[in-house]
């Protein structure tokens, strides 16, 4: 990494950084100093991080694939799984490593390229996928020479955990491509709401309209998403003018239209040798435009970096400013000032006996999570054992039943094995829909669940069996067995008597009496397995929902546990917070008049040089977003 100008805004940055820093190891704030030395830990990294975002069928997978030139490397159509992403960065070959976190530790295991969908993506293998964090991927390709894609899971609304795991990368990004399509509908709600959660992380942002190859109506959809951003960035900065610093670049930020059918397309071209075609087509995908933004961000990541860190620090100046505002009132003349600070704390205080009632509320409410996971496991289970059920209908032979019940436990050990991965991908979501609403009601950030990617509960051998009865001997009833073969016999005898006179009577009147008689045990026994068949399949069923129920209501209460115990860490220390401010600013009145002109000296001293440092941090982020908005242009 190059020396910054001494002059320039990133070693402006540095000096500004380390005087904030400072201030808040003097005011004895440790806490607030570790932050900003956190946001600035990863100034010397020499990659630049991009993190690529979308909902689902966006085309983000496809984008990246084409942006390193491999069309088949990223999962495509099916989104990356839950608490995993991909790392594409560059190196001597083709390679791809897997990460997982298990109990013994962090794992380490190169896999085949070609296997990675069954490691990260939603359609792999559920045993592969388990405790998977991340794929690494390296390959030779001067486009990521000092840059690292990061491909994310889907910010859908629907799919909370997929969000966290999104917002979480944006700490170690530098920028962002978020992507829409032309091909789909308009910039979404939670879209929206992902992108103003993303500018309070990232400051270089770009939006990527992909698709736009097949739609003739793609500048009208970008506008439309330009108008959607614009009203919900107006209405969020009216609502909270504070976030305007924040919000307002997301209306600077520049909008690419791409294609990756055409570059693809400029690729093929390209090998047949028709260069002039493969230039025309390549410059209509628009990826010349957005590779350079991307190199533009490799060469400026101190300024996007620097962004970051300026936010940090604005952020602790905030903090400081309270302690030092209490200072000053405390240390007052007028009473009313120390009454003002006390009565903003005694209202925090009602305010979290209000929250402590909520809480307790909610905890209540969670409580019925158990009931919702036993609905979902019914509901799973009752799809898996319709299709048996319709197929057992269908056996109208001794053989075949025979041979079907040969094959049926181990199918349908097969068929809950490939279930229970969506079973505890419902479960979790439900989980996370729900604690995520519990902790928001609070004033919490969303919960992280400890997703441990549960195995399916170890049941018993799966045994269905049809009616073991049915082999053996069985008394013959003569009304409903005999009599009926023996009138149909009788009757058709005597018209064979018709044609063949007596012996045939005698021939042919006891052979068909008998068929009818042995078919219609036949029968009958064949149903009566098929009975037995479906009685024992669906106390089976019964018996794997009652385990899987079971396994996972303790999943799911240990994630109850877990979250409130944490509102309840919070509520406890935002208490003790107001409840030691409120003890300081009462003993600060107490004090002597000279003790009290010193506090509020102190106070004033740090309130002045807070303004001064806040003033010139707003200064340094006009100046870097400025910087960070000319990259790649």
């Amino acid at each position: 990494m190059t020396t910054p100008d001494p002059n320039g805004p990133v070693a402006r940055l540095l000096r500004y950084a380390n005087e904030v820093h400072s201030l808040a190891g003097r005011c004895g704030r440790a806490d607030l100093a570790e932050v900003l030395a956190g946001s600035a830990a990863r100034w010397k990294d020499e990659c630049t991080d991009i993190v690529v975002a979308g909902a689902q069928k966006r085309g983000k997978s496809r984008l990246i694939n084409t942006l390193v030139g491999h069309p088949d490397l990223v999962p495509v159509d099916a989104d990356v799984a839950t608490n995993c992403f991909l790392s594409l960065r560059r190196g001597p070959k083709l390679a791809a490593v897997v990460h997982r976190s298990t109990d013994a530790g962090p794992v380490q295991t190169p896999v085949a390229v070609e296997s990675i969908p069954e490691y990260a993506s939603m359609r792999g293998d559920a045993g592969k996928r388990r405790d998977v964090v991340s794929v690494d991927i390296t390959l030779d390709n001067p486009l990521l020479d000092g840059l690292r894609l990061l491909d994310t899971p889907g910010v859908d609304s629907l799919t909370v955990g997929h969000r966290q795991v999104t917002v979480a990368m944006l700490q170690r990004a530098d920028a962002l491509l978020f992507t829409l399509s032309a091909q789909d509908q308009p910039v979404l709600r939670h879209e929206l709401e992902f992108l103003a959660e993303a500018a309070e992380r990232v400051q270089a942002i770009v939006f990527v309209l992909t698709k736009v190859e097949d739609s003739a109506n793609w500048r009208s959809l970008m506008e439309e998403n330009q108008a959607r951003l614009r009203t919900f960035v107006t209405q969020a900065v009216a609502e909270n003018p504070d976030r305007a610093a924040t919000l307002n670049p997301l209306l600077e930020a520049p909008w690419i239209p791409v294609s990756s059918k055409l570059a693809e397309a400029a690729e093929a071209k390209r090998r047949e040798g028709r260069q002039e075609r493969a230039d025309a087509l390549r410059a209509r995908s628009g990826m010349d435009v957005l590779e350079r933004h991307l190199r533009g961000f490799a060469d400026g990541r101190d300024f996007a970096r620097g962004a970051t860190v300026v936010n940090a620090a604005l952020s602790v100046l905030g903090s400081l400013g309270t302690g030092a505002k209490d200072d000053v009132a405390a240390g007052s003349d007028d009473e009313n000032d120390v009454a003002a600070r006390l009565a903003q704390v005694e209202t925090g205080l009602e305010e979290l006996t209000e929250l402590a009632a909520r809480r307790r509320a909610g905890a209540v409410a969670n409580t019925f999570l158990g009931r919702e996971v036993a609905g979902i496991v019914a509901a799973r289970t009752a799809e898996i054992r319709q299709p048996y059920e319709n197929a057992i209908a269908t056996l109208k032979k001794q053989d075949q039943i025979d041979r079907y019940m040969a094959e049926l436990p181990m199918s349908v050990q097969r068929s809950l094995e490939a279930a229970w991965s969506q079973i505890v991908y419902d479960v979790e979501r439900l989980s996370r829909n729900t604690l995520d609403a519990f902790a928001r009601d609070l004033g919490l950030d969303p919960v992280d669940l400890a997703v441990d990617r549960r195995a399916l509960p170890n049941l018993s051998q799966i045994q269905v069996r049809g009616d073991m009865a049915a082999d053996a001997p069985e008394n013959v009833d003569m009304v409903r067995d005999v009599l009926p073969s023996a009138s149909i016999g009788l009757s058709l005898g005597g018209f064979a008597a018709t044609l063949l006179g007596p012996v045939g009577f005698i021939l042919v009147a006891p052979a068909i009496g008998a068929a009818i008689f042995m078919g219609r045990r036949s029968m009958e026994k064949v149903q009566r397995n098929q009975a037995a068949l479906r009685s024992a399949l669906r106390d089976q069923f019964s018996l794997v929902s009652r385990e899987m129920t079971l396994d996972l209501e303790r999943m799911v209460a240990t994630w109850r546990v877990n979250v409130e115990q944490i509102a309840d860490e919070s509520l406890m220390r935002r208490r003790k917070e107001l409840e030691t401010r409120r003890a300081e600013l009462k003993a600060a009145s107490a004090r002597s008049a000279e003790e009290r002109k010193k506090a509020r000296q102190s106070g004033q001293d740090r309130m002045t040089a807070i303004d001064t440092l806040t003033a010139r941090g707003m200064e340094l982020r006009k100046e870097l977003a400025a910087a960070v908005a000319a990259l790649g242009r």
